[in-house]
């Protein structure tokens, strides 16, 4: 296959789009929310998967590093997550300009787009993030199946402690208080959308390409402890809109709402004692010699292994990383020799 460098030449030289995300999970276009956005942004401007951009799921190692998805490429020109939309609009591919949406209606929109992004997102971040449950039996192990060993250790871990901090920093550790937000913001958009295709009638808009992020995250993913997915089922439109826009915008055709069984995690790990130990697949002697141990030893063995992958982590972090600049060196390269 295609080496980074080399997928990035090709799309310089098709002069396509390049859309860098995670995979599909549960259904879903992307298992982070904000690519979900990214594609939907695209399509409801009318460009074509194949003729207009390309998507390139970032489950190989050298996009683990990065932790911030999506990225897009135009021509020579990388984009990252904070930049990403208002870049397109600059570039002429906005949903609002594509609908005529007037002063406002763009007003409006950006009004819910704040109510979708604000409340119904940070509860879905808990949701995902905080309940233990949900992260063990679900989110890390959706993550850590994109990730090489031993990343897939590492990243979903630091992405919680990170969701974490975010939560704490805008007062939402609250289950109760943070739920009932994001119910509120159900409520709103329901009553608002009424029985319109889209938000503003006919035609998708950017806050479309927003509430259809968001709510397929919830309705796809089969969440242990599901309270928002419960609330959201109870509003017919709601789930009636994101069927719509899945099957006109995606072409999906399996079923919206998953099964209620959750799948079993990717890993032995998931029930092992620490965050970075790796699944055990001896049973007979090695636990005989562990038994053995004083918890002072086991301790020490477990900190010691765990500092080792730590470090191997960080190693293949450096060699990702390296690969994606040495990329952008050998770019500069071919542009003195064109000059």
């Amino acid at each position: 296959g295609l080496t980074h460098f080399g997928r990035l030449m090709a799309s310089v030289h098709t002069n396509l789009m390049r859309l860098m995300q995670y995979g599909e999970a549960w259904g879903a276009p992307s298992l982070s929310v904000e690519c979900t956005k990214a594609q939907a942004w695209l399509r409801f401007c009318g460009l074509e998967l194949g003729r207009d951009y390309v998507l390139d799921d970032c489950s190989a190692p050298q996009a683990a590093w990065s932790q911030l998805l999506p990225v897009l490429q135009m021509g020579m020109t990388m984009v990252g997550p904070a930049e990403l939309f208002e870049h397109l609009s600059a570039c002429g591919h906005d949903p609002n300009q594509h609908a005529q949406l007037n002063s406002t209606q763009r007003a409006e929109s950006i009004a819910y787009s704040a109510l979708i992004e604000e409340c119904l997102g940070v509860a879905l971040l808990y949701s995902w993030w905080e309940e233990a449950e949900n992260y063990s039996a679900v989110i890390r192990p959706a993550h850590a199946a994109l990730l090489p060993v031993p990343l897939c250790y590492y990243l979903p871990w630091t992405l919680r402690r990170r969701v974490h901090s975010q939560l704490a920093r805008r007062q939402r550790l609250n289950a109760d208080a943070t739920y009932r937000l994001g119910e509120a913001a159900l409520e709103s958009f329901s009553v608002r959308l009424g029985n319109r295709p889209f938000f503003h009638g006919d035609e998708p808009s950017q806050i479309d390409a927003s509430a259809f992020a968001h709510l397929t995250a919830v309705l796809r993913c089969p969440l242990p402890h599901d309270r928002l997915r419960r609330c959201l089922r109870s509003h017919a439109n709601l789930v009636l809109y994101c069927e719509s826009i899945s099957r006109c915008y995606f072409g999906d055709s399996r079923p919206l709402l998953p099964a209620e069984a959750v799948p079993a995690p990717i890993a032995a790990a998931e029930a092992g004692e620490g965050l970075f130990e790796p699944p055990d697949t001896s049973k007979s002697s090695s636990d005989t010699i562990k038994s053995s141990r004083t918890p002072k030893q086991q301790r020490f063995k477990r900190r010691s292994r765990n500092a080792l992958l730590a470090a191997a982590g960080a190693a293949l972090l450096y060699s990702f990383g390296t690969d994606l600049m040495g990329g952008g060196d050998e770019l500069d390269e071919y542009d003195v020799d064109d000059e």
